[in-house]
């Protein structure tokens, strides 16, 4: 799709930078007349909802906006982390990395040391005034982007969800709780009198005790570690106790409290929890088979009609809709032994910063630029999330209101998914600006049944903003980069010491540890697994990168 073009650069400036509704027109996005005829080979993820990037309706739009030809190489989903390091490691590039896993350290080695990716600095500035508009609307983002080189090795990428930023939720089965003639407890002890009569007095009706009145999932499954909901009512708490984690700050339950990055391990409030999970678990009130069960086996539980309460960051363990998802709904976080609530939350998610790298090799990179900066506009994002106009979305009629009750934006004709092959859209595996405008943009009628999947959204808006005056965002640590060599460091550190705290956590909880006999070898074994100089190197970059700001 090769088009010459009789425009001036300066109708990007106008092509970008239209009003949210206001839409790009085939052929007026000025980079061949710029630049010539311009082929870019993209690394992307082969997601088995894509049927095929090379014929997606997305793509086409964007090749036929820009009259840039695009290629595609692809890593799969599952285990693209490795395939990604077989790739950086093989010294052959595509022009551009776009959604495939990378992380900060790989920017920092390949990037800041290696010089094998490309600094963009020059190149924002000079053509990607959406990107410029990031910036200027999240003030810290541009620091977030970069690296401690002083340069900027990926556009950004703003995914402004508002139920994402108070995720760990916790919800539990209403007509078990009418069955049982209870409410939502609002305490510690008020749950714990629910889940003794979710285990005694047959909710589900059929007979048997065959009921589970609490459980999670440790395998997999977003924000389904229930542990969360139970020791946050006594203190802080962000470990994340998933299995497959062992890099992020949560994996170590590293906090801020007066600008010092802290742990809870010896507080006396988190042993107490440590204490009350295993009550839970010994009187049959918490499913030990929780820690080592997955999403798949937690919603067969829930669509087995056994399953009381569980956590997660909406009623994913049920089908969308279906009779058993409409029988959960939310409860706020709990209080304490000493009137202790919190929820995790999660403030500084909203810009990603390593979707789209540009190797060093890259032979049009002010294309490659400008195409990224594209997909920062409203009509590339809503179409690389939603699809094709007319068919998945639409523009809203006169007089609707959005999630927000503000005017509304766009409505959907289909209920997004990414789960069956399609090709429509690219399942969120491009870059794009979709912040709270855009994404509470969406029409919500104000009869909408909010256990539909067009009520998904207005549903975790509503009690989102509930779980909202729970959350301590204060202690939340921002993203800190670190150099190769403490990358490197922090590699040989990380794996051992998450797992030893996995470990001891949960064997405290289960009952394969004792609080009382066993918690100071437990302390002693974090000790010499070199928690003290994870904390220490978070600390150093943390107060470099943001203390004096």
């Amino acid at each position: 799709m090769k088009k010459t073009l009789s425009l001036l650069l300066v109708l990007l400036m106008v092509a970008v930078l239209l009003p949210a509704t206001a839409e790009l027109e085939p052929g007026k996005y000025p980079l061949t007349e710029k630049f010539g005829e311009i082929e870019l080979n993209f690394l992307v993820t082969d997601h088995p909802a894509i049927v095929d990037w090379e014929t997606n309706e997305f793509v086409k739009w964007i090749e036929e906006t820009t009259n840039v030809d695009l290629k595609f190489e692809t890593v799969p989903l599952e285990g693209r982390a490795e395939k990604l390091s077989l790739v950086l490691a093989s010294g052959t590039y595509p022009d551009v990395f776009m959604s495939v896993g990378m992380s900060s350290a790989m920017i920092s080695k390949f990037g800041v040391q290696e010089q094998l990716f490309m600094p963009l600095n020059d190149l924002i500035d000079k053509y990607a005034p959406n990107t410029l508009k990031v910036f200027e609307q999240y003030p810290g983002s541009k620091g977030l982007l970069t690296q401690l080189d002083g340069n900027i090795y990926s556009l950004p990428s703003v995914n402004e969800c508002y139920h994402c930023t108070v995720a760990n939720k916790f919800f539990m089965n209403m007509d078990w709780l009418k069955a049982v003639g209870m409410e939502k407890p609002t305490t510690l002890d008020e749950l714990y009198d629910v889940l003794v009569a979710f285990r005694d007095k047959d909710p589900n009706g059929n007979g048997q005790a065959d009921e589970i009145p609490l459980t999670g999932a440790y395998l997999d499954g977003w924000n389904t570690r229930t542990e969360r909901f139970i020791m946050n009512a006594f203190t802080y708490y962000n470990v994340d106790l998933t299995q497959t984690n062992t890099t992020s700050m949560e994996a170590f339950g590293l906090y801020l409290e007066d600008g010092k990055i802290v742990t809870p391990f010896e507080k006396p409030e988190f042993k107490e929890g440590l204490k009350y999970m295993r009550k839970l678990v010994d009187e049959k009130l918490y499913y030990v088979g929780s820690f080592s069960q997955n999403l798949n086996q937690l919603t067969q539980l829930a669509e087995s009609g056994v399953l009381g309460a569980t956590s997660a960051g909406y009623i994913l363990f049920a089908n969308l809709g279906g009779p058993v998802y409409r029988q959960y709904d939310y409860v706020l976080p709990v209080k304490g032994p000493n009137g202790y609530q919190n929820v995790v939350s999660f403030p500084h998610d909203s810009v990603a910063t390593t979707g789209y790298v540009l190797s060093a090799d890259c032979k049009n990179p002010e294309a490659a630029v400008m195409v990224g900066d594209l997909l920062l506009s409203y009509d590339a994002s809503i179409r690389g999330y939603y699809g094709v106009k007319g068919l998945d979305w639409d523009d809203a009629d006169e007089g609707a209101l959005g999630i927000n009750g503000l005017p509304a934006l766009y409505k959907t004709m289909v209920p997004w998914q990414e789960v069956e092959p399609q090709n429509q859209h690219v399942v969120q595996q491009t870059i794009s600006m979709r912040d709270s405008t855009f994404r509470l943009g969406e029409t919500s009628p104000a009869d909408v049944d909010l256990w539909s999947s067009e009520g998904l959204e207005t549903y975790l808006y509503k009690a989102s903003a509930e779980y909202k005056p729970f959350a301590r965002d204060e202690k939340v640590i921002p993203p800190i980069k670190f150099t190769e060599e403490e990358n490197d460091e922090l590699a040989v550190l990380r794996v051992e010491l998450a797992n030893a705290i996995k470990e001891g956590v949960i064997g405290f909880m289960t009952g394969a540890r004792d609080v009382d006999a066993d918690y100071d070898a437990f302390l002693a074994e974090l000790e010499g697994k070199g928690l003290p100089r994870l904390i220490e190197l978070h600390q150093t970059q943390y107060d470099a990168q943001y203390a004096a700001k």
